[in-house]
């Protein structure tokens, strides 16, 4: 899954972003390539409101009361 970002990203995010791009990670087995975006999906989450925001608004909303065929 790919997504684009408009921020402007603090030091941590581009030292994460440096080493996620490094050719050590590029050819790095999947779980360290998993854990090292994790850590940088993370940093996001608590350190930049604006990107959460700018996600939940992209991301399609969900039925709160699903309705299953035998209810009706």
């Amino acid at each position: 899954m790919k997504l684009y970002l408009d921020f402007e990203p603090c030091q941590e995010c581009n030292t994460l972003i440096k080493e996620l791009s490094s050719p050590d990670m590029l050819f790095a087995d999947a779980k360290t390539r998993n854990h090292e975006s994790a850590k940088f999906l993370r940093h996001l989450t608590y350190n930049h409101n604006e990107v959460v925001q700018a996600v939940m608004e992209d991301l399609p909303k969900q039925k709160k009361d699903q309705e299953f065929d035998f209810f009706k």
